[in-house]
């Protein structure tokens, strides 16, 4: 059964020296879903990243970004998952951080958690607000430290994970192989995706060259993992590039 772990720690502000090692929400969100393999608990499918609203009075570094874990688990062990996610929030974050979570079935998602997500990325939103909308669709969610307004992004990143139309993959088994020149005969022996095609909706050959970066970003649209490439320039040794 899926579930998703949505996860936010505000991005506290730099604090000299101490802070500057302490994860991104992100790679927190790995070495969370990485503990919970290890537990057997879950198995990580992927990670997604949602930008959420810039405002001066929401706490954020450069960017409001959350996080959200695709998991296949059983329900007989969420509440050991609620309570490992729990204590590595508390042991990962700064002190001056303010996390928070979100985890729910995926056949728990109500149209209002996705409206809640949209409206996210294009306004403030409240702390509370979240807390009581998480509560009438039988969500767990919960501030770990701080003010608790993570549960706000971590609750945006299970709608908006949902929803499927936002974001991109930050991590997804065989991605960090993705690098220079593959075709898609290649690609497929070691990682899938639902499409790999152009902003035209073009796809490339199975047999045509793709130029991959080291940040490739898989999005997320329609619900389907996809690459985006663009045609490359005539004389190249490849055809497309991402």
């Amino acid at each position: 059964m899926y579930y998703l772990l949505g996860v936010d720690d505000t991005d506290s502000p730099t604090d000299g020296d101490a802070s500057s090692t302490r994860p991104d929400t992100a790679s927190m969100a790995l070495t969370i879903g990485k503990k919970l393999e290890s537990m057997t608990l879950a198995r990580l499918l992927n990670i997604s990243c949602h930008p959420l609203f810039l405002h001066p009075s929401i706490p954020h570094t450069t960017s409001n970004i959350a996080s959200c874990l695709l998991l296949d688990t059983d329900a007989q062990k969420i509440r050991e998952i609620d309570m490992t996610t729990r204590l590595m929030l508390r042991g990962q974050c700064s002190p001056t951080a303010n996390p928070g979570y979100a985890l729910a079935a995926w056949n728990q998602i109500e149209p209002e958690i996705v409206s809640w997500g949209k409206t996210a990325k294009i306004a403030p939103v409240q702390r509370m607000d979240a807390i009581q909308l998480a509560k009438r669709c039988g969500i767990y969610t919960a501030g770990i430290s701080g003010s608790g307004a993570g549960v706000i992004g971590a609750l945006s990143a299970v709608g908006l994970r949902y929803d499927g139309n936002d974001g991109f993959i930050y991590w997804m088994p065989g991605l960090e192989k993705l690098r220079g020149i593959c075709t898609q005969t290649e690609i497929d022996q070691y990682i899938h995706f639902e499409s790999i095609e152009s902003e035209h909706h073009k796809r490339p050959a199975l047999d045509d060259r793709i130029l991959f970066s080291e940040s490739v970003k898989p999005i997320l649209k329609e619900g389907r993992i996809v690459i985006t490439v663009s045609p490359a320039k005539r004389g190249k040794e490849y055809e497309w590039e991402s």
